[in-house]
């Protein structure tokens, strides 16, 4: 067998071995399917990368090869979920921050309450709550009985409609400056 279909040939091998506890251990870091989905197929990305092949894959030292892996792959993913949600986070308090500090209601001709009302209403009682009744994060996660993730998900959401409805405005200056501030 050349050497190209011994790599192969290992691979498939270590995939019907490991392919389900490797799964296992990214969901136990993730716990999230498609995540945990993703860091197995990165984790056999990274092993035919390295070219690392074991005499026999149902080894022990192959197992522990690979279960590193995986665990690094998912250790990585959550870490980058983690720094990438609380960016998400400083910057819509920042958000929140500015769109409370804008005083006028209307401005250029778009009534705030029309755009905060037109959103479903999910949406609309989020940013009713952070914007015009001035709550936190926390307080509006408490009063709707979600989490705070939850809340900041759906002020993201809500941001982008408001931002598409204001494109399609002449005059989306007002919404163009709340959401990019």
């Amino acid at each position: 067998m050349d050497k190209k279909n011994k790599e192969l040939h290992f691979i498939e091998q270590c995939y019907t071995l490991y392919e389900h506890k490797m799964y296992y251990i990214a969901y136990s870091i993730l716990h999230d399917v498609g995540m945990s989905e993703d860091a197995v197929q990165e984790a056999f990305i990274r092993l035919m990368r390295s070219g690392k092949i074991f005499e026999d894959a149902s080894s022990e030292e192959c197992q522990r090869y690979l279960y590193t892996i995986i665990k690094n792959v998912s250790l990585n993913r959550y870490r980058k979920n983690k720094r990438d949600a609380e960016w998400m986070y400083l910057a819509d308090e920042d958000t929140i921050q500015q769109a409370r500090s804008d005083t006028d209601e209307e401005i250029c001709g778009i009534d705030m309450e029309t755009m905060i009302n037109e959103l479903p209403e999910k949406y609309a009682k989020v940013v009713h709550l952070l914007v015009v009744e001035n709550l936190s994060v926390r307080e509006v996660a408490i009063r709707l009985g979600i989490s705070e993730p939850n809340v900041r998900k759906r002020f993201e959401r809500a941001k982008k409609m408001m931002k598409k409805r204001s494109e399609q405005n002449e005059e989306g200056r007002f919404m163009y400056r709340i959401i990019h501030s």
